[in-house]
């Protein structure tokens, strides 16, 4: 991916929540690299799952988490001082997509592994979330795999409209700008609006029925107004946006889709 000239960059502090991130390598049908934070805590906690998107795809398994913040928001001290929580961060190849079966299969594979292997993780508590490509993919899995995650966050993503009804019961916020190019908000005028959806589109359709969906559209200007970077990166604010985050934390999953709150 040509990553424009007014993308973002990680602040100061990134590297440091990097180094807290051991690696790790899953072999299935296939190979997934990944990089794990694990908490300092002796309860059952919940496992966070980030999704980059495609400017950091590759086999180095550093820049899917060093290239922005959105990757380690959830390692901060501030964060896990309050709700601990398990970080797994797999790097998608260059060349795939989050969004193959082959690529989000063997995701939900190595959460299985862990889930069973890894008595501090809470099963009833997975969460999913990514950007972009990560998003794209993030909302693919949730229609392979819904009845995983007890809830979802989708940053500047779009989905084919297949399966859609299966996302109406799955907590899902959905995050995108206005004005955004890279991946658009809505395809409604585009020449693959037949088949592609972008978030308002997915909130147009689904947002009125769904169980508990919530959109966050910055409207146009927003983000090089107040950030001075590419309107696709919508994740600078998620990062920092504590009400998503205290929201997708406040989900707990009680077998098939019987949901209940957690505090």
């Amino acid at each position: 991916m040509r990553i424009p000239r007014d993308w973002d960059k990680p602040t100061e502090g990134n590297k440091e929540l990097c180094d807290k991130f051991s690696y790790g390598e899953y072999l299935s049908y296939g190979k997934l690299i990944y990089r794990l934070f694990t908490p300092t805590t002796d309860d059952k906690v919940p496992l966070v799952v980030y999704l980059h998107g495609a400017d950091a795809f590759g086999n180095d398994n550093e820049e899917h988490l060093s290239m922005h913040d959105i990757g380690t928001t959830f390692a901060k001290d501030e964060w896990q001082a309050h709700d601990p929580c398990f970080i797994l961060a797999p790097q998608c190849n260059a060349g795939s997509y989050w969004s193959m079966r082959s690529s989000g299969g063997l995701v939900c594979e190595l959460i299985e592994k862990m889930i069973i292997e890894n008595n501090m993780i809470d099963s009833s508590r997975i969460y999913i979330y990514g950007y972009s490509a990560g998003a794209i993919g993030t909302i693919r899995i949730l229609k392979e795999k819904p009845d995983l995650f007890a809830a979802a966050v989708s940053i500047c993503g779009a989905t084919e409209r297949d399966k859609l009804e299966i996302l109406k019961s799955i907590p899902l916020w959905l995050i995108h700008a206005d004005d955004d190019e890279i991946v658009r908000c809505s395809y409604r005028e585009g020449t693959v609006g037949d088949t592609l959806l972008g978030s308002a589109d997915i909130y147009e359709i689904l947002g009125d029925t769904a169980e508990d969906m919530h959109f966050t559209e910055y409207p146009d200007g927003f983000m090089k107004e107040k950030y001075g970077v590419n309107p696709h990166c919508t994740w600078v604010p998620a990062a920092e946006d504590m009400e998503v985050k205290r929201w997708m934390f406040s989900h707990i999953l009680y077998g098939s889709r019987d949901r209940k709150f957690a505090k």
